[in-house]
Formats: structure tokens, C-alpha cells, sequence
């Protein structure tokens, strides 16, 4: 592994910059993880309030400083349009998840499948990842078509354990 989670990486890509959240985003992480519409397959709790997106932005913080997750904000043209997480990371296994959120005006425009492939890269090459998971609702067809293109294999043999709607997709790293 060529990362050592002393500086947060911002990672940018033609059109995007994947970045730390930080208290000044706390109205757009409310946003992003309260919207009935963004969320419409995910089946977490919504934050509700400034407050819980403000702890919500602090947990990330802190299991960043674990190295158990990396979560980005996407930023296009100076305005925050998703985010992207890396979760559940092992260094010993190996292995992480990987979870995203996109504005609606925002999609259909490639955006995601961007920021998809530059966390792919990091995580494989920087994290020394080999296997990347995608859990996704049965019914969210561009989700499942978006980690498709970037080569994920549905694993009808697995299970979700929380949500027995959730399909899981694998990656495995080619580097």
C-alpha cells in the first residue's frame, strides 16, 4: 500500500474533484443523505436535521483516522452534485465497499461512472486493494448497469444480511 491516511486525498478527474466533507458542507451532506429521491434504494437511516449530518460528517472524519472509510464529496464546477464512499476497509483482507449518492439533475451525464472509475484506481493502486464490493438495490437498474461497465460480477450466491433486496456486486483488482 502506497497511502498512509495522513493527508485526506482529493482526487480529480476531467470535470470533478473528490474531496474531504468538511462543516462547511453540513447543509449539501444533509441534502445528499436526506432526499427521499437520492435515497430512494437505500435503505439507512435519513439524517434529518444540520445536527445529524454535522455527527455524520464527524463519524467519517473519525473512521477515516481508523482507516476504515475514505468518503468523498463530488464537486462539479464549485458546487457539491454527490458523493462516494469507500467503506469497511481491511488492509488486512484487502477489501472494501464502495457506496454513492448523485443529485438527480446530475444524472445520465457520466458523472458517477468518473468518479466511480477514479476511486476504482485509487483504491486498487493506492489502498493495494483486490477485491471492491458493491451493494445495490435489485430494483436500481442504473446503478447495477453503472457497475456493470466498470466490470463488476453480480454474486447471485451471496446474500445481504441487512437487506434481503440488496444484490451484491464484486470487483477484483486487475493490478
Amino acid at each position: 500500500m502506497n497511502f498512509n491516511f495522513n493527508e485526506y486525498p482529493v482526487l480529480k478527474t476531467e470535470r470533478l474533484i473528490l474531496r474531504k466533507a468538511t462543516d462547511l458542507d453540513v447543509a449539501v451532506v444533509l441534502e445528499l443523505r436526506s432526499s427521499e429521491e437520492i435515497n430512494k434504494f437505500v435503505a439507512t437511516k435519513r439524517i434529518q436535521n444540520l445536527e445529524e449530518a454535522s455527527v455524520f460528517i464527524a463519524s467519517c472524519n473519525s473512521l477515516y483516522n481508523q482507516h476504515k472509510r475514505i468518503f468523498w464529496l463530488i464537486e462539479f464546477q464549485n458546487q457539491i452534485i454527490g458523493s462516494i464512499v469507500l467503506h469497511n476497509i481491511s488492509k488486512v483482507n484487502k477489501y472494501a465497499e464502495i457506496g454513492y449518492k448523485l443529485k438527480p439533475k446530475f444524472h445520465q451525464k457520466g458523472f458517477m461512472s468518473e468518479a466511480l472509475q477514479k476511486v476504482i484506481t485509487f483504491g486498487f493502486k493506492n489502498l493495494a486493494l483486490t477485491t471492491i464490493e458493491a451493494f445495490t438495490h435489485k430494483n436500481n437498474i442504473a446503478s447495477i448497469a453503472l457497475l456493470e461497465k466498470h466490470g463488476f460480477v453480480f454474486l447471485p450466491e451471496r446474500k445481504c444480511s441487512t437487506f434481503n433486496y440488496n444484490r451484491i456486486f464484486k470487483l477484483e483488482s486487475k493490478f
